[in-house]
């Protein structure tokens, strides 16, 4: 299951076996890349994000365990160089990062719940009345959307092939109408991108301290 919705699909279904990293992760700071490169692992799901060729943020996830920030990415480098894993690659408008870069770093309040058993009405109004900041992460089979909030104020859904925030959305392609979909609430951490940050990080020597753990 991806994390975020796709973006515009540059490339998927890469096997990263057969890619040379951090060489190819390096490609996209010279390449002034924004947007998000994903790995999927058979128990496991990561992102990379990237805003004018600069890391911005990084999130990897495992059942209940969540990590950003350098964590994270010791995280992927260890998953890719010894399991099988897919990247895929999705670019996203500049102005849209930092909400990606949020999402990355927010807190987990509440996840897996079952849309269909859900007091929708009653849900907005709670999040109207607390002010909410963060966003609603809608997942199924095969899709994920995001639901973004500033203040209890809905800003805009991101949707699979999406690049930024859109407001208008097919009610009758929604996600949320299919069987089994479930609700992550995730809530911003103004102090996560402290917390999480990648500022100055050095793939390859990250990539290296992995490879000597795992082959010592």
């Amino acid at each position: 299951m991806y994390l975020l919705p796709r973006g515009k699909t540059i490339k998927e279904s890469l096997d990263t076996a057969r890619l040379k990293m951090p060489d190819a992760l390096l490609k996209m700071c010279a390449n002034h890349f924004s947007g998000y490169l994903s790995f999927e692992t058979a128990k496991s799901n990561g992102v990379l994000c990237y805003a004018h060729g600069k890391i911005v943020a990084a999130l990897w996830q495992r059942i209940e365990l969540r990590l950003c920030g350098e964590r994270a990415l010791e995280m992927m480098f260890s998953v890719v160089q010894s399991e099988t894993c897919t990247m895929g690659v999705y670019r996203l408008e500049d102005d849209f990062l930092p909400y990606v870069q949020q999402f990355c770093n927010a807190k987990v309040t509440w996840n897996r719940l079952l849309l269909d058993v859900l007091d929708i009405e009653r849900l907005m109004a709670r999040l109207h009345r607390e002010k909410f900041t963060g966003c609603l992460r809608l997942y199924g089979a095969e899709r994920v959307e995001l639901i973004f909030y500033n203040e209890g104020r809905p800003l805009g859904f991101f949707c699979d092939g999406g690049i930024g925030l859109t407001t208008d959305v097919d009610v009758a392609n929604s996600i949320a109408r299919e069987e089994n979909c479930l609700l992550d609430i995730l809530t911003n951490d103004p102090d996560g991108c402290s917390k999480c940050k990648l500022a100055g990080i050095n793939l390859e020597k990250v990539w290296l301290q992995v490879w000597r753990e795992l082959n010592p």
